[in-house]
């Protein structure tokens, strides 16, 4: 919006990066066209695949990375013999050109790995995010509108798979900035005020529609003297919101405006000398768009109470139960408030630490003529005090529109900020006939009961809605979390090659439909690693974390997956900040926490989780089976083993095999993708000394 009024140190606005440089070290300009250079000499690298690999190894852990991994993204169309021989080529074109720039050791390339020396190295969104997280603006935000959208600018069109990789990362970059930024634009002291102004301005050069933003910039140029400024960023707000939103500044930016106007917003004596938190453009070690956690903050508790339903026909309940579920997966988006699946705060007084006041929604919907309605009221817990209420229809026509707008009244109802553009990205408007959507509600419906009757027609209206909707991404992500878990949900079901590839293709579908979409960066996740290709799978686990890493179930989800894959403090870390998301982690969460626990090795937190869970998942007894073996009670293990069989025993599904104490175990221990032949062991040694038949079972049996 606003100029930066000539508050920007004189730099090089590509960010050099000098102390690479004087250490003998490569810097990285990736955001635009990609470049490298040595002492300001360019490195010349004549594949776009080369510059590719370059700015994805800046981005990994350890600046490293697998061939396996770096062969899937950049060649995922090619058959695996021909793209590994283009990778060494690219391998040889990146050596021969560090070799030419005195840079002889910088690349490191084994037999498994390619890798760059991560002191030698640094990048300009490194340098970005430091100021950042120091709460300064690089100049570079300033000078560019949406900079995130300009990282490795010129390779979206490279392979399909890094493609999504590359979108998915602009995305969590821009998020990063964000939550970097907005708490720097509550200062409050008046000697910050140029600093919280050029806040403003950076984070509006990010999102355009954010109005505390703009009410930061309003408010410091007022106090300014600046009126002119003031008023010229409140019609820019105006006009957008206008026009790409067909909305109308909250209330609280029109009393701003109309107090400016009015005269009534003084301004401030002026500062002597500032103190500018402007950064001028410094090196900065390579730091990946991480997903980091945020900080532990106290936080609204948001009680969203089941609906309350009310002469609603039966074949239209689906309706009432997934605007609820679809509403509080949208809520949960956010970070600014917890969000508890029920009437009542969990374990009352254990988290008051964690939660600054508690809100309930209560919805309770009912037939109208033809219609359903709903009436909505948000209620202060402690007082019984209602601050927000409305009635609207629920109907496919507005259903999204009215998602949106009832996470925005609750946010402007309890004072907090949520910009129209982000508001719009996390409650899409899918571009969806209603007769599709209603299949996929339905379907939806099914799959969550897991129903084993209803499964073929959830099936079979998920293929419907892809065939009416071709460009509906949820849909496909339907179909592969059923050809991922119906071996799970279904006991005696063997995971089969066909599935395997059926659900890889629809994945795949699904994440080039929405690659911000972290259920299907899920769904692609396990899809490579249900089909043994974990080094894939670990790059869309990453992705999903990083898109929504505020949600427990992306991330209990992507620590499932990396303690199936080994690699246990990685799982340990992320299912810490699972329990940590939620005030009360339901029995279903619980079940994950078994597996991660036991392949970790601790076998006391196996069976605290175990307790916690119950029979959620009716695969858990024989994990505790396991434990409890392994921790010495023997008798308990025993006695437990033997409960499983008989409680899968009635559940059984094979068709030809009949429900014996052998095919049961085989069929628990073919369940997982498991990449670590010493995970499968140690649960297959459990499981013998619980008294289960394992002879003749070895690790990749199945």
């Amino acid at each position: 919006m606003e100029g930066n009024k000539g508050s920007v140190a004189p730099a090089d606005r590509r960010i050099g990066l000098h102390d690479a440089v004087a250490a003998g070290g490569l810097s990285l300009h990736m955001l635009g066209p990609m470049q490298a250079e040595v002492a300001g000499t360019p490195i010349r690298l004549r594949s776009r695949k080369a510059r590719a690999a370059l700015g994805y190894l800046a981005f990994a852990p350890r600046a490293e990375e697998s061939r396996e991994r770096l062969v899937g993204l950049l060649w995922s169309e090619s058959e695996e013999e021909k793209a590994r021989a283009s990778l060494r080529q690219v391998v040889h074109e990146l050596r021969e050109a560090m070799d030419k720039a005195g840079l002889p050791d910088l690349l490191r390339a084994e037999r498994l790995f390619v890798g760059l020396d991560l002191q030698r190295l640094a990048h300009d969104v490194g340098a970005v995010l430091a100021e950042a997280e120091q709460g300064r603006v690089h100049p570079r935000l300033l000078d560019t509108p949406r900079l995130p959208e300009t990282l490795l600018e010129g390779l979206d069109d490279l392979d399909p798979s890094f493609r999504v990789w590359l979108l998915a990362r602009r995305q969590a970059f821009h998020d990063r900035l964000m939550h970097l930024l907005e708490p720097r634009l509550r200062e409050t002291d008046p000697a910050q005020r140029q600093a919280r102004r050029a806040v403003a301005q950076a984070v509006l050069r990010l999102d355009a529609t954010h109005e505390e933003a703009c009410r930061a910039l309003m408010e410091a140029s007022a106090a300014e003297g600046d009126t002119a400024a003031a008023l010229r960023a409140y019609e820019q707000l105006w006009t957008l919101l206008g026009s790409e939103y067909d909305m109308e500044p909250s209330a609280a930016t029109q009393a701003l405006v109309a107090e400016i106007k009015s005269g009534r917003f003084e301004a401030a004596q002026p500062l002597p000398a500032p103190r500018l938190e402007i950064a001028a453009p410094r090196p900065a070690a390579p730091a990946p768009v991480a997903d980091a956690p945020p900080p532990a903050a106290v936080r609204i508790a948001l009680l969203v109470e089941s609906f309350s339903v009310n002469g609603v026909p039966t074949e239209r309940a689906h309706l009432v139960d997934g605007f609820r579920h679809e509403l509080i997966a949208c809520l949960v988006r956010f970070r600014e408030w917890f969000v508890v699946d029920g009437p009542s705060m969990p374990n009352p007084g254990a988290s008051d630490a964690r939660v600054s006041n508690v809100y309930r929604i209560t919805t309770t919907a009912y037939q109208a003529g033809e219609r359903i309605s709903m009436m909505l009221t948000l209620a202060e817990q402690a007082t019984g005090l209602f601050v927000w209420s409305e009635r609207m229809d629920l109907s496919l026509e507005g259903w999204f529109e009215a998602q949106q707008r009832i996470v925005r009244q609750i946010a402007a109802t309890l004072n907090m900020q949520i910009s129209a553009e982000r508001l719009a990205r996390l409650a899409a408007v899918p571009d969806i006939s209603l007769d599709a959507y209603d299949r996929w509600l339905r379907g939806q419906a099914m799959i969550r009961r897991f129903s084993p009757e209803n499964w073929e027609r959830a099936r079979q209206l998920f293929t419907e809605c892809i065939e009416r909707t071709p460009n509906f991404s949820p849909a496909y992500s339907g179909l592969v979390q059923m050809d991922n878990s119906v071996h799970i949900s279904h006991p005696g079901v063997r995971r089969t090659r066909e599935r395997e590839a059926r659900a890889l293709s629809l994945a795949r579908q699904a994440v080039l439909l929405d690659h911000t979409d972290s259920r299907a960066q899920l769904a692609l996740g396990w899809s490579f690693a249900m089909a043994g290709k974990h080094a894939q799978a670990a790059t869309h686990m990453q992705l999903a974390v990083e898109l929504n890493p505020g949600d427990s179930w992306t991330l209990i989800a992507a620590a499932l997956f990396h303690a199936f894959d080994g690699y246990h403090a990685r799982a340990e870390e992320l299912a810490d900040r699972a329990l940590a998301a939620v005030l009360s982690p339901g029995k279903a969460h619980w079940a994950y926490q078994v597996t991660i626990a036991y392949l970790r090795g601790d076998d006391e937190a196996t069976i605290e989780a175990c307790d916690r869970a119950g029979d959620a998942i009716p695969t858990l007894p024989a994990w505790r089976a396991a434990a409890l073996f392994n921790l010495g009670r023997k008798r308990e293990a025993a006695e437990e083993a033997k409960r499983w069989l008989e409680l899968i025993r009635p559940r059984w599904f094979a068709e030809g095999e009949a429900a014996t104490d052998e095919a049961i175990t085989s069929w628990l221990l073919h369940l997982y993708p498991i990449s670590q032949a010493a995970g499968w062991e140690r649960l297959r040694r459990g499981l013998a000394g619980a008294g289960l038949p394992t002879a003749g079972l070895s690790f990749g049996f199945w």
